[in-house]
């Protein structure tokens, strides 16, 4: 029979117990791999994702760059799969979140607006026509359009003078009782300027109206209306809700599973 304390042979208690420390070690440097390699990283990531979604109102996409690593190299990292849906899932609502573009939606907002305001206070009109050649013969004739609409165009899609608009940051110009976002009279003002057009004739308005024409253009409509009653503007607010709700019920998840990890590994 053999002797329990022997020490030698593959049986050997001082070998079992270097093995059992041995497996212990590297079961503690694996769980601290993925602590400091996976959860840290995500947990981090949604804490940025939390703090900079309701940041700004101009806000426009929202990064998740290792939350995307992390689902596209599952082979790699082997998350949860409870967590990995979520994972999936935010990454969704961020995609459609992101697919919105806040500027391209005012600009076309503001185009809209100053081309409503432009028929009424001067008709709907062009400035003539111009012949389409083909092989030295006439065609077809184009019609021209007011040069203004290309202004517009031009100045409507400028990030800084958006973000005045859509934060309503602007300070406010006073004009005959009525409070104007400096921003967008200065857009309306720039389509307007003679400096900035080349052939148009001087415009006669069509109603009784001798102010100054940029005011009354956007006299006629309401930007913050039209802004936040956008269909894809509500759309990008219920994915910023999403996304935020989200965000903390993994945020808490991940934090469950760190706490977890230094109650078993790390707590003296």
């Amino acid at each position: 029979m053999r002797n329990k304390l022997e020490t030698s042979g593959d049986h050997s208690p001082i070998l079992n117990d270097c093995n059992i420390t041995m497996y212990n070690q590297m079961k503690y440097d694996s769980v601290m791999a993925r602590k400091n390699e996976i959860y840290i990283p995500i947990i981090e990531e949604l804490i940025s994702i939390d703090q900079n979604i309701f940041k700004a109102k101009f806000s426009n996409r929202i990064d998740n760059k290792f939350i995307k690593e992390v689902i596209s190299r599952q082979y790699k990292y082997r998350v949860e799969d409870a967590l990995l849906n979520k994972l999936i899932k935010i990454d969704g609502f961020i995609s459609e979140f992101n697919k919105i573009d806040i500027e391209n939606i005012s600009g076309h907002i503001i185009v809209e607006m100053f081309t409503k305001g432009f028929i009424e206070l001067y008709g709907d009109i062009n400035d003539g026509e111009v012949p389409i050649y083909y092989e030295g013969y006439i065609i077809d004739y184009d019609t021209v359009y007011p040069e203004e609409y290309e202004n517009i165009e031009l100045i409507a899609f400028n990030s800084e003078l958006l973000k005045g608009i859509i934060q309503d940051a602007d300070d406010y110009i006073e004009y005959e009782n009525e409070l104007y976002n400096r921003s967008l009279i200065n857009m309306f003002e720039f389509a307007l300027a003679a400096r900035n057009k080349k052939y148009s004739p001087k415009r006669i308005p069509i109603i009784d109206w001798d102010g100054i024409p940029e005011y009354y253009i956007a006299s006629q409509s309401d930007f913050n209306e039209l802004y936040n009653t956008h269909s894809s503007i509500i759309a990008k607010r219920s994915f910023k809700q999403k996304i935020n709700d989200l965000c903390k019920e993994l945020a808490n998840d991940v934090d469950r599973i760190l706490k977890e990890i230094f109650i078993k590994y790390e707590k003296e």
